[in-house]
Parts: C-alpha cells; sequence; structure tokens
C-alpha cells in the first residue's frame, strides 16, 4: 500500500475517495482500476498527485461530483471506493 506524505511529522493512512466527506480536499496516492475504466479516469485528471475537491452529492443516485482543476467530475460509489487518497 503507498505510504502519503507526513503531516506533523507522521505519516496518514490512506483513505477511499468515497470517504472524504463534501467540502474537503484530497491528494490522489493511487487508482486501484484496471482497464478502460482507469484511462477513463485519468483523462479527466484522476491521477496520483492531483488534488481533487469533494464537490456534492447527488440525491437519490449514490453519485457524487468530484472538482479536479476546472473540471467537475461525477463517480459512482464503487469507482471513488477504489481511488486512494490523503488529505491535503
Amino acid at each position: 500500500m503507498v505510504k502519503s506524505k507526513p503531516i506533523n511529522g507522521e505519516f496518514s493512512e490512506p483513505l477511499s475517495l468515497s470517504k472524504i466527506p463534501v467540502g474537503e480536499t484530497v491528494v490522489i496516492l493511487d487508482l486501484q482500476l484496471e482497464g478502460k475504466l482507469r484511462d477513463y479516469v485519468m483523462r479527466f485528471g484522476f491521477v496520483p498527485g492531483a488534488v481533487i475537491s469533494v464537490f456534492r452529492k447527488v440525491p437519490l443516485s449514490g453519485l457524487r461530483i468530484y472538482q479536479v482543476g476546472q473540471s467537475q467530475i461525477a463517480l459512482r460509489p464503487e469507482t471513488a471506493e477504489a481511488i486512494m487518497v490523503t488529505r491535503k
């Protein structure tokens, strides 16, 4: 598993993007996705080192909107679960 950068001299544990609350900003550590889905999210800027903000939840659908640079992207919970991040 990938270790994240030190915070106050200690390493924080990687978290799944799906666990991050709305309004928080994180940095991507690793994509635990394969094939076309991995390529798809990478085209939208979901790459290791990218800064991602959790923008909002979509009511009733389970989708969440993430901000990557100037773009907003909706991801399913199972996709976000496979993206490992650390708090910024």
